[in-house]
């Protein structure tokens, strides 16, 4: 089969499709884990100000991104979120380097708005190869490689080709800082756009999404003060092979480490924006203290955290013997269960006992919940089906069709009777409920007098009614029982 030009652009990625591959496997990965503890509760800090939050997720997906990526390519070097935000300095040399935001969006993250996503840029030589960014709840992939267009779940991506201000929609994002002159800039900057006749300008919480809604040509252009290299390497190539421009808010060309950005689909439309902007100084990303190498990355952030130990139910693989155990890492839960089964062999595997999943990766064992049944599996033995089976979250039992309760409560402290609420639950899954509100004393005897007064009125008309009624029954009755009289017979003479 002759190849296509895509097939044909892959041979020419050389060494980076091996990594532009890892990028959207690891992206995939970490929104899995960022989606389930997005319902979840979450330990928050803060970094720069009261409104820089971070979590243990962004740890955790940040320490699994860069712990797959160290083991894969050790010779690269890495800038990501936490780690500047530990010290690290961000340094972007001509060796190929990985730039990571494992979560954008962590205030919507903490709330619990969906608006989330994984950022993963790749630079060699300085300059963007390509970018993935996830968005973990909507499940959309969006990818970008140098000279091979832009995606989102496969669908190629096109920018607005909109040039008037007055009909472009405008994206932004506050950044960290809440001083009194930084929000008066930043007002200003968006009354400046809004008088200019924009159509309207939007904060989502997420620079990296708001860019990749740029490049999908759902929004005409966008501008900040603030964001990170992070935010913006794996948007930028995206946003440029979808057909947009990506500048300095100064009109001139990007900087990734200036911590400010104008992009829209056209450049006259960028231009204009970086022309009604007024400047906010948020440094440079690449003037932070300490330099950030690889090995640094390592000690930084890839020290396993200290989570909680949890519980977990393990077994041999005949379910003859089982254990309750604790373990924080998975490491640690193979160590625990060896000991508690007294299994002498180092080889063995780790499988869920109601299904036989293999676990064996610590990302996936963080997923698992409390109390989950395991089973270790040494060589030759292979998982089999329990019939005694019990999961560690078993339903309740559903008894009885339907259950009806009554609940009497007061809308008001004089209420005498108050209010009764009749409730009807049907299989335990089905409800139907209704509320008989009853009035105050006063209220209660002004309607029971209506009511009797209403009562006696028709009654009443019904004896009035009904005496006339028999009136005349009674008189057409005695007309018909009085006899007509008789005519005389005459007396003649003779």
């Amino acid at each position: 089969m002759k190849p296509s030009s895509e097939d044909g652009a892959a041979q020419a990625g050389g060494p980076w499709e091996e990594c532009f591959e890892a990028a959207a496997q690891l992206a995939l990965r970490a929104g899995q884990i960022i989606r389930k503890a997005l319902s979840e509760e979450k330990r928050v800090s803060t970094k720069t100000s009261a409104a820089d939050l971070v979590t243990e997720t962004d740890h955790m997906v940040e320490a699994l991104i860069l712990q797959e990526l160290q083991q894969r390519f050790p010779s690269h070097r890495f800038i990501a979120e936490e780690a500047a935000a530990a010290g690290a300095k961000c340094v972007l040399t001509p060796s190929p380097t990985w730039i990571v935001d494992p979560i954008d969006g962590t205030c919507n993250f903490v709330h619990r708005f969906p608006t989330v996503a994984v950022s993963i840029g790749f630079a060699v030589n300085q300059e963007l190869e390509f970018g993935v960014i996830y968005h973990c709840t909507e499940e959309r992939l969006y990818t970008g490689r140098r000279g091979r267009g832009a995606f989102c779940n496969g669908q190629r991506l096109r920018v607005s080709r909109e040039t008037d201000l007055s009909k472009a929609l405008v994206l932004t994002e506050i950044g960290p800082r809440r001083d009194p002159m930084t929000l008066k800039l930043f007002l200003s900057n968006m009354e400046r756009l809004l008088r200019a006749g924009a159509h309207g300008v939007r904060v989502i919480g997420s620079s990296t999404l708001a860019l990749c809604h740029l490049a999908s040509g759902a929004a005409d252009a966008y501008y900040q003060f603030g964001l990170h290299c992070w935010d913006l390497a794996a948007a930028t190539v995206i946003i440029r092979e979808a057909g947009g421009v990506v500048m300095d808010t100064s009109g001139g060309p990007l900087d990734l480490m200036s911590c400010r950005v104008v992009a829209a689909g056209t450049r006259e439309m960028a231009v204009l924006i970086a022309q009604a902007l007024q400047t906010i100084n948020y440094g440079r990303d690449d003037e932070r203290p300490l330099t950030f190498m690889g090995s640094q990355t390592k000690k930084v952030l890839l020290t396993p955290l200290m989570r909680p130990a949890r519980p977990f139910r393990v077994s041999n693989h005949d379910r003859s013997s089982r254990r309750g155990v604790t373990a924080s890492s998975l490491q640690e839960l193979l160590t625990k269960t060896l000991d508690a089964l007294v299994i002498a062999s180092g080889l063995v595997t780790l499988v869920l006992e109601e299904d036989g999943t293999v676990v064996d990766t610590e990302a996936f064992f963080q997923t698992l919940g409390d109390n989950t049944h395991l089973m270790v599996l040494e060589k030759g033995q292979k998982w089999t089906p329990g019939a005694t089976y019990i999961p560690a979250r078993q339903l309740p039992k559903r008894q009885g069709i339907a259950r009806v309760t009554f609940d009497l409560y007061k809308l008001n402290p004089k209420d005498v009777i108050g209010c009764l609420n009749v409730k009807a639950t049907m299989y335990e899954m089905y409800s139907v409920s209704y509320d008989i509100h009853c009035p105050g004393l006063k209220a209660l005897l002004r309607s029971l007098l209506l009511f009797l007064s209403h009562t006696a009125q028709m009654t009443g008309q019904c004896l009035v009614h009904t005496g006339t009624y028999m009136l005349r029954v009674l008189a057409d009755t005695e007309e018909r029982a009085v006899p007509s009289p008789r005519p005389r017979r005459g007396i003649t003479s003779g």
